[in-house]
């Protein structure tokens, strides 16, 4: 089907959307009578596979016994990856998501393609000063003076070790005093002299393979776009040429799978005690603790390795958030009401954080500070660890969409949504390309997608 000349993508798929649902339309009227009669039915709630998102739907449906007692909300995993491809696709053919959690990356884009509510008008009800120190709501998302999501929680990768190995390879310098040089020799040491892979991290032609190479190349004083000159392509640096080439040399040290790895092959090569160390966010440790109890007494979380020029340790914050679709969406109102009732609740919030210890971080100071928040069992052995991930990760946060916290750029996403970085260093480590080569491919690649999106940015 050819779009309508002179309208937008947006235009577009709302008008669709109209059609999609004519017949109820002529029954129903406008979109205003769809809201009023917005208190029955399923409200579908899209969330990564995860305990978190579960728990605050059963948070939402609290709400609606309470107050709407003919709505049901309902929980869609999804992965981050096919969040905008899915919407445009679900917008189209008139069923759309009527709430969305998600990593802000891919809420950037969301907002600048004009698909979400502003929820602006949540803020104050949830409590505009809230958040713990250094924390602003629009590193969750903010666009053109207004705010599009509501923070949901933090979650940053960090560096997470088993001592046990450590030792056996003979490295006794601390984690916490590392530079890049160090880790690199570490992991070699664990390769070289334990039965265990010296370091791994995911590089297969995935997102979670964009975000691992970012936060490396953030720490080395590089960037993909330059947020304050409308998005400009920055990438091809001597700073990417050297973490491409960092890579390349602890590529060795890893499992021979992991240029086909994504997030939880990383989760379980840690968790199968099959590596002495992973770049990962909080969940490796539930994970570990099913999975083999012996691993998760050992394992501790650092924050990332020095560079060895800037000094720079900066992880990947995803800054997950809560956001609403307004396009041909009944529940607006309903669900901005749910949302208020689970992040002013301290007992939801508590049972949202617990539900995935360390991984899902707090974002409010009175639910940080509130007595229940330690009760969970891991605190009683991995305190220092779970507030690596808490707090001391709030210090070296950055990711894709807000690189160095100093800009909101809405091309990560899209980025993201094509695998753009994990293909470049595919090209050096499975293609045999020069990093400088393949570093320039992928700078190619950014311009392009530029030059697709301009309209975001202008």
């Amino acid at each position: 089907m050819s779009q309508p000349h002179g309208l937008s993508r947006r235009q577009f798929l709302k008008s669709t959307a109209v059609g999609a649902v004519g017949a109820a339309g002529a029954t129903l009227g406008a979109p205003g009578v769809l809201r009023a009669q917005g208190k029955t039915g399923t409200v579908r709630v899209w969330g990564e596979p995860g305990p978190y998102g579960g728990v605050a739907v059963d948070g939402m449906n609290e709400w609606a016994q309470k107050n709407a007692p003919g709505l049901k909300f309902a929980i869609e995993t999804i992965p981050w990856s096919d969040v905008y491809a899915k919407l445009m696709t679900d917008l189209a053919a008139g069923r759309p998501a009527h709430c969305i959690s998600v990593e802000s990356p891919i809420a950037f884009q969301l907002m600048a393609e004009g698909l979400l509510e502003p929820v602006d008008d949540l803020v104050d009800k949830i409590g505009r000063g809230r958040l713990i120190s250094g924390m602003k709501w629009e590193y969750w998302g903010a666009w053109k003076g207004k705010q599009y999501v509501i923070p949901a929680h933090h979650q940053s990768d960090l560096l997470v070790v088993r001592p046990d190995v450590l030792k056996e390879a003979g490295v006794t310098k601390s984690p916490a005093e590392w530079n890049w040089n160090d880790q690199l020799a570490a992991a070699k040491a664990i390769k070289a002299k334990t039965k265990s892979f010296g370091l791994c991290f995911a590089l297969g032609r995935t997102i979670a393979t964009d975000y691992y190479v970012l936060h490396l190349l953030h720490s080395a004083g590089g960037r993909m776009f330059d947020a304050a000159n409308k998005s400009e392509v920055v990438f091809d640096s001597p700073a990417a040429v050297e973490t491409f080439e960092y890579i390349a040399e602890l590529f060795p040290t890893m499992p021979p799978g992991a240029v086909g790895y994504t997030f939880l092959d990383v989760v379980d090569s840690m968790a199968k005690g099959q590596s002495g160390m992973v770049f990962y966010w909080g969940r490796v440790f539930g994970r570990a603790a099913e999975v083999d109890p012996n691993v998760f007494k050992t394992l501790e979380a650092y924050q990332q390795a020095a560079h060895p020029k800037t000094g720079k340790r900066y992880n990947w914050n995803d800054f997950q958030g809560w956001l609403i679709p307004k396009d041909n969406n009944p529940y607006v109102n309903e669900v901005k009401q749910a949302l208020v009732y689970i992040q002013t609740s301290k007992d939801w919030q508590i049972r949202y954080l617990h539900s995935l210890v360390p991984n899902v971080s707090p974002v409010f100071q009175d639910v940080a500070q509130d007595p229940r928040l330690t009760q969970h069992p891991f605190f009683q052995t991995k305190r220092r660890s779970i507030f690596e991930y808490y707090t001391e990760a709030l210090k070296n946060a950055s990711n894709s969409g807000n690189e160095l916290l100093q800009g909101i750029s809405p091309l990560a996403g899209i980025v993201h949504g094509r695998a753009i970085i994990a293909q470049g260093v595919q090209r050096m480590l499975i293609d045999k390309q020069p990093a400088k080569d393949s570093v320039k491919w992928t700078h190619q690649q950014l311009e392009q997608l530029r030059r697709e999106h301009i309209r975001l940015v202008i």
